[in-house]
């Protein structure tokens, strides 16, 4: 069993060690036991079937569970926790406890309908043909991992607590927590952990994933607390993004392109944060009369009820946004604007060929409605295919950015013919240059720092800048070492 009771404070990385996803920490202390997100490993089938392989650390003698947002790679696994007997409390923001509900049911929803496809053979179809695939296991080939039910998620949630940014939260006598905002996505947080040893006070940061440092969206991060250890992302360790005025303007141009020659935009949309950050950039359009005359359908019901629950939270808004919304106006409304609830209606936009922007889910292009909006039309070269961030190896939207010439679609094979556009400015995640400034704006002390959430290349390049323009000192943990603190 990992990290077994002793009088010293180690960290444990259960994953996102030189990768993006399956974000999990341990915090053993000598005050008790924290984890830090329960996240899931994305990708491949194979990536995938690692969801159900997790580490045996006591989960029974766990004394708090936090959680830093509610993205399925930092928080896919909380249904797996009353299997695993943990009955600790699950705490995180008031925002991601009214998210997480959603999120856990659909997730459960989604795993056993994705086994009932493969018994019956009718599970979607999203893959490369040309190029060839690499030989590992393709999906469909594998039964998909049954990680929890919607029963157990039913369990599971009755352990999630709300708590306050900026307020400190005892966990045990001697151990506490504070949430601080990390402006990546609504409700997303970084963890401050203290624990008093020996007439001493200790203190963590975990960073979850920073959103930039002014984005056009969310409010500006707070400065980083004095505290002794950082364990912080690298995803962007290796960019630099352009933001703001360059991203709103790139978008204008592809829609400007596309509605002259008639045709349709598609955007593989991740429903928490990307959805709301690109439709914001339309609002900003069609507040400029520069959508050409596009409808803009937004087709996914997560994406739609995180939209709602920004419009509730001003406070937590970057300055226009928050101005807007105290105006009694909604950002994120416009005229153009069609929201979609159900398959029917989805379908009946696929089918149609009105000129038109579709935001629609999953962000990999791997399930969902995304798929035969794409079926729809990837063959058309007037159309085009709006990739908006990060795509995983793997997956069908990595393949089509970087090149693909046949996929395979439920409704058959298809030469990619729609224009491919990769556009800059709408990760919510803080580059390279935004980590770097985090760190150096401290209020105080020099800091230890572990970096994790990046593949390899971006946690050493990352790692590089910190030590040479900040002198501090920076690790790599590799996935399962215990490190002291």
């Amino acid at each position: 069993m990992l990290g077994r009771l002793s009088g010293k404070a180690t960290i444990t990385l259960l994953g996102a060690a030189g990768e993006v996803t399956g974000s999990c920490t341990l915090l053993h202390t000598p005050r008790g036991r924290v984890v830090i997100d329960f996240g899931l490993f994305q990708g491949t089938p194979a990536q995938e079937q690692r969801n159900l392989l997790v580490p045996d650390i006591g989960w029974s003698t766990i004394d708090a569970v936090v959680v830093t947002h509610a993205h399925v790679d930092h928080c896919g696994r909380i249904g797996m926790l009353p299997k695993l007997r943990c009955d600790a409390p699950v705490l995180c923001t008031h925002i991601t406890a009214e998210l997480l509900p959603r999120v856990l049911k659909s997730s459960a929803n989604l795993q056993a309908i994705r086994v009932d496809e493969w018994k019956e053979g009718t599970g979607p179809i999203a893959r490369v043909v040309d190029p060839a695939p690499a030989s590992e296991p393709q999906r469909g080939e594998m039964q998909p991992p049954v990680m929890y039910t919607g029963r157990e998620v039913e369990q599971v949630l009755h352990q999630v607590h709300g708590i306050h940014y900026d307020t400190w939260h005892e966990v045990r006598p001697g151990l506490r927590v504070r949430l601080h905002d990390a402006s990546h996505i609504i409700g997303s947080a970084s963890v401050e952990v203290a624990w008093d040893d020996a007439g001493v006070t200790q203190s963590i940061l975990f960073s979850g994933d920073l959103g930039p440092h002014e984005g056009p969206m969310l409010r500006v991060r707070p400065a980083l607390p004095n505290v002794d250890v950082v364990v912080m992302e690298s995803t962007n360790g290796l960019r630099d993004i352009p933001r703001n005025t360059a991203a709103a303007e790139a978008l204008g141009e592809v829609v400007k392109r596309v509605a002259s020659r008639g045709g349709r935009i598609l955007v593989p949309t991740f429903a928490l944060g990307r959805a709301q950050l690109v439709q914001w950039r339309l609002a900003q359009l069609s507040r400029n009369d520069s959508l050409h005359g596009m409808k803009v359908y937004l087709d996914t019901a997560m994406a739609i009820r995180a939209s709602e629950i920004i419009g509730r939270n001003p406070d937590l808004l970057a300055a226009e946004p928050k101005r807007m919304t105290q105006a009694g106006e909604d950002p994120l409304e416009f005229s153009a604007l069609h929201k979609i609830f159900n398959r029917r209606n989805s379908l009946k936009v696929a089918a149609g060929s009105t000129p038109g922007v579709i935001l629609a889910g999953s962000g990999f292009l791997d399930a969902g409605p995304i798929l035969h909006h794409l079926a729809a039309l990837v063959d058309d070269e007037r159309n085009a295919i709006i990739f908006a961030g990060h795509q995983l190896v793997g997956s069908l939207g990595h393949g089509i950015l970087h090149g693909a010439r046949l996929i395979e679609l439920k409704e058959g094979i298809f030469p990619v013919k729609a224009e491919r556009v990769h556009l800059e400015g709408y990760s919510g995640h803080a580059d390279r240059g935004d980590l770097v400034h985090w760190l150096e704006s401290r209020e105080g002390g020099s800091p230890r720092v572990m970096l994790n959430h990046g593949d390899q290349a971006a946690r050493e390049m990352l790692g590089s800048m910190v030590r040479e323009q900040l002198g501090l000192s920076v690790e790599l943990p590799a996935q399962l070492l215990p490190i002291d603190v």
